[in-house]
């Protein structure tokens, strides 16, 4: 009879298979997608280093807990016990570079309040230089189109990346003429923001150049790393239970051996 931890292993590493198959798919979307996904593709070597893990480990969680190799199932749990500590790491690594004192709602009025981490490896120095060529080339700002009155400007659904490197802050009291084209007041900016001087009219330059687009562009990281630490999480709890079933299954495979080692003398 086929014990009960036994099935478990094999059905949690089913499981676990397909996960790694979905972050494997979302690396390779991240990586062959269009737009300013190309732009952030810090997401795809650990979804794919994950997804591997996982298919790889799962296969050999599953074929030493249904075909009782012991031998393999030990490797397996051997495995699994380093995945657990190193997701485990990387996990409180994620927690502890998206949670600075950020405003619940985005703002980019605000000062950059996100971790000086965030900050240093992605728009301090020549690195936001190659950030900001890739969000040009991937026309982030020609995809909002440029027609429509202000009221209907407003209503589209921008995503910070594009309401701040797309668009002068609102503060400065530009007047809108279309999607990439507003006008300074007659007497100059309404606040004393280095925002409103960066702002051009001409396409190439608009408001890449700004701390806003800055702020907006690691608001997406923080909200796409976050989604990756949900999903960290998940993996973590499928893998703690795996490995203490896997452990109850190795007892039950040692046992099975000595059993049928016992009565072949008879």
């Amino acid at each position: 009879m086929v014990r009960v931890s036994n099935f478990l292993v094999g059905f949690l590493n089913l499981l676990s298979f397909i996960l790694g198959l979905a972050a494997i798919a979302m690396s390779l979307y991240f990586f062959l997608s269009s737009g300013d996904t190309k732009c952030q593709k810090f997401l795809v070597t650990p979804l794919l280093v994950i997804g591997m893990f996982l298919t790889v480990v799962s296969l050999m969680g599953f074929v030493g807990s249904s075909c009782r190799v012991n031998f393999l199932l030990v490797i397996y749990l051997i495995v699994v016990f380093f995945m657990i500590l190193g997701i485990l790491a990387f996990t409180v690594f994620l927690f502890m570079v998206t949670n600075a004192r950020v405003a619940g709602v985005f703002d980019k009025t605000k000062t950059m309040d996100y971790s000086n981490w965030l900050q240093n490896h992605f728009v301090n120095g020549n690195k936001w230089n190659d950030i900001k060529n890739c969000l040009k080339d991937s026309h982030l700002c020609s995809r909002i189109g440029s027609h429509g009155s202000v009221a209907e400007f407003y209503k589209k659904n921008l995503t910070p990346i594009q309401d701040s490197c797309c668009n002068p802050p609102k503060e400065c009291g530009f007047e809108y003429k279309n999607a990439t084209l507003w006008t300074a007041p007659k007497k100059g900016p309404a606040v004393a923001d280095s925002d409103c001087k960066t702002w051009s009219n001409e396409h190439q330059t608009l408001c890449y150049d700004c701390n806003s687009c800055k702020r907006g562009f690691l608001s997406n990281i923080k909200k796409e790393w976050r989604n990756l630490m949900i999903f960290n999480l998940c993996v973590l709890l499928l893998m703690i239970c795996t490995y203490t079933f896997g452990c109850c299954a190795k007892r039950n495979n040692r046992r099975d051996s000595k059993f049928s080692g016992y009565y072949s003398n008879y």
